[in-house]
């Protein structure tokens, strides 16, 4: 799996790019989750979001014909959008 993680560091926020066809195994998804969790624990953040919800949001960006998932993690929360 390939994704791009880049640090903002004037406002010290993440930004997550992956391509939604690096998306292929449970393992991938798994990966995903943890740098999602791990990233969110220097904001004191809680992604609140299971395994479950983070394919079904991979499957609606599918759909929608998105090439990839974008996730922002900071001090305003996390956002995550195709």
């Amino acid at each position: 799996m390939r994704l791009d993680i880049t640090q903002n560091s004037k406002d010290h926020t993440y930004l997550l790019k992956i391509k939604i066809d690096q998306l292929k195994t449970l393992k991938d998804y798994e990966t995903l989750m943890n740098l999602i969790n791990s990233l969110s624990l220097e904001f004191d953040l809680d992604p609140e979001m299971s395994l479950d919800d983070l394919k079904k949001i991979a499957q609606e960006a599918k759909n929608e014909e998105a090439d990839e998932l974008n996730c922002s993690i900071g001090t305003e929360g996390i956002d995550l959008e195709f």
